[in-house]
């Protein structure tokens, strides 16, 4: 039974043991679309290499895998990137998510969630979060899918700034895939994350992918990720961006 995915399922335990760019870990656009077959995975890798007057090298792996038993469903994602400008040392960020669902119904779904994650580049040393909300299936057409959702979270967050901080935020989002067809789908979402209490201090996060499938395993992707982030660490600006590419194996 589970001697076709052992190549696969080799590889994304490499991406485990090897180890996000952005504050705010977009995990809509990493969940399967299909949720018929007990499992699943996939592992992706990006690179990148770009010369502006100073040359930086971007590498990065990430991987999924799914679960599913009748109502059930566990989900585990893990990113690693690592980054260098000219001679300088390499800066790395990822996370490791674990996501378990619960379907009460076609439209409702219960959300548990756990997270580690980290990102030198904007002085995130370590945020610990779990969390916990309900998820609407809006829509769940053939081309078209939209899911509304929130949560409560608690985060403890350690950076170079300053001493740890233990806070609570909530975390809404609007998620809308559209499958063109077998061979391609785009999925974009827009997350808004305010401190409890005080809505000031909040993160607003925006991703859009585009997924083409190559083959029934291979897979091209590309990303545009934008965050805005009101109450971000000393010298780390407001407002961040990236584009990735990326190459991947489903199983």
């Amino acid at each position: 039974m589970f001697g076709g995915i052992r190549l696969p399922f080799s590889l994304l335990l490499l991406a485990l043991a090897i180890g996000l760019h952005a504050q705010v870990v977009n995990i809509e656009g990493r969940r399967f679309l299909n949720d018929t077959v007990p499992w699943q995975g996939y592992v992706n890798f990006r690179f990148n290499v770009s010369e502006s007057g100073q040359r930086s090298l971007n590498l990065g792996l990430n991987g999924a895998v799914q679960f599913i038993d009748d109502r059930d469903r566990w989900f585990f994602v893990n990113d690693l990137a690592f980054s260098q400008v000219e001679a300088n040392e390499f800066l790395n960020t990822g996370f490791q998510h674990l996501r378990y669902n619960y379907k009460a119904d076609s439209l409702w779904t219960g959300e548990a969630f756990a997270q580690a994650q980290y990102n030198k580049p904007l002085q995130l040393d370590l945020r610990l979060t779990l969390g916990a909300g309900p998820r609407l299936t809006a829509l769940n057409a053939e081309k078209w899918r939209v899911n509304l959702g929130t949560a409560l979270m608690l985060e403890n967050e350690h950076n170079a700034q300053g001493p740890p901080l233990l806070q609570g935020r909530s975390s809404s989002y609007a998620s809308v895939t559209l499958r063109f067809s077998a061979l391609a789908s785009l999925t974009t979402v827009v997350y808004y994350q305010p401190k409890v209490f005080d809505a000031s201090d909040h993160r607003v996060a925006f991703e859009g992918g585009l997924l083409i499938n190559v083959t029934k395993r291979m897979t091209l992707e590309g990303r545009l990720h934008l965050l805005k982030d009101t109450a971000p660490p000393e010298g780390v600006n407001e407002l961040t961006y990236s584009w990735n590419n990326l190459f991947g194996y489903r199983f």
